[in-house]
């Protein structure tokens, strides 16, 4: 299968998933999915430009990479102020 049809491994760049499959949707030149439907700008996926599903954010990392790293899910932190 083509790498384009795969989610890439955040770290390194090789294959990680087959998401060719998965309901991603790129707004056109007027924001619109390819039903016509606004798509608002937080329902993108964070620093992405395309929406997929529910998707808030997300990162992947292959199996070679999980031996030396950790996707960690921890609340953003505000700014100090000081």
């Amino acid at each position: 299968m083509a790498a384009g049809d795969y989610y890439s491994c955040d770290v390194c760049g090789s294959k990680c998933f087959y998401d060719a499959n998965l309901n991603y949707e790129t707004p056109d030149s007027k924001g619109n999915d390819s039903w016509g439907n606004p798509i608002e700008p937080d329902e993108l996926v964070r620093s992405q430009s395309f929406k997929l599903d529910y998707v808030g954010d997300m990162a992947v990392i292959c199996r070679d990479c999980a031996k030396t790293h950790e996707v960690v899910v921890r609340p953003i932190q505000e700014p100090s102020h000081g």
